[in-house]
């Protein structure tokens, strides 16, 4: 059986119940959405050179410091 056979087969099984169903509709509609999406490398990548080194490396700096230690109340 191929893998669409086995998606109508299980498809015909789950609209059984409407609730189901429902889910069902709502997953596929999501996975649809997901996939309209476009990777936004050329946006990212049009930001590039646009900060200097030391404000880069101050930037790391800071970052470091607020998220690179575990505070107390999380050990």
């Amino acid at each position: 059986m191929t893998i669409q056979e086995q998606i109508i087969q299980d498809v015909a099984t789950v609209t059984e119940n409407t609730g189901l169903k429902s889910q069902l509709y709502d997953y596929l509609q999501s996975l649809k959405s997901n996939k309209l999406q476009q990777p936004n490398k050329d946006a990212v990548l049009s930001y590039a050179g646009t900060i200097q080194n030391d404000e880069a490396e101050e930037m790391l700096k800071i970052i470091d410091q607020e998220f690179g230690k575990v505070d107390d109340e999380w050990r």
